[in-house]
């Protein structure tokens, strides 16, 4: 609208008997413009501040709920718990701190069921990243992203020192070398850990 504003100023005068009918026309409907956008704008952020609401009821619920003991009903409970909480809505920018107390207890959940590291931790990356989706929270998100490829250079930076160390090691001497068995060790971790890295990235 502002591009559209400039470009009507740079088209130049027009004869005097059209100018004031012309630039009232224009008038009108740049203020249509404005009065709609703002309409809108103001039936958001009742709609923001009603998920707000609904959210903070929610969580107080939950905090009651308990799991069964039954790994695959209690993984489908957790699920079903997330999607709920998406299905509420977008809350305002300055009451997003509502979706960390969320993610805490998803955490606390997510510690209590038997599943691997591994799956536990992208299970908890999903539903972190799927929240900034939907509140369309970009700097989070990029914010994220840089923080994995810095610490994906470190772990590689790791990688490359414990591969460094392993060869040093003689191969005669391997067997029995407790120093060749906690870097060998540790190496396999570094690699697992790069790969969740990877995914997350993706």
């Amino acid at each position: 609208m502002k591009k559209i504003q400039d470009d009507w100023k740079k088209i130049g005068h027009v004869p005097r008997k059209y100018s004031d009918s012309i630039w009232k026309d224009f008038k009108e409907a740049c203020n249509a413009y404005f009065d709609r956008m703002h309409k809108e704008k103001n039936a958001e952020n009742e709609e923001e501040i009603n998920a707000f609401e609904a959210k903070k009821e929610y969580l107080e619920n939950l905090k009651s709920f308990e799991l069964t003991g039954t790994h695959k009903a209690d993984l489908e409970a957790i699920k079903a718990h997330i999607e709920a909480w998406k299905a509420l809505g977008k809350v305002p920018f300055n009451r997003r701190h509502i979706e960390s107390k969320f993610n805490k207890i998803l955490d606390a959940l997510f510690e209590k069921l038997s599943l691997s590291k591994k799956d536990t931790e992208m299970m908890k990356f999903d539903a972190k990243l799927d929240q900034w989706v939907d509140n369309e929270d970009e700097r989070s998100i990029e914010k994220e992203q840089f923080f994995i490829r810095k610490k994906i250079d470190e772990v590689q930076n790791e990688i490359f020192q414990l591969e460094n160390n392993i060869q040093f090691i003689s191969s005669s001497s391997k067997g029995g070398n407790p120093f060749y068995k906690r870097s060998t060790k540790k190496h396999r971790k570094t690699q697992r850990r790069t790969q969740i890295m990877e995914r997350k990235i993706k």
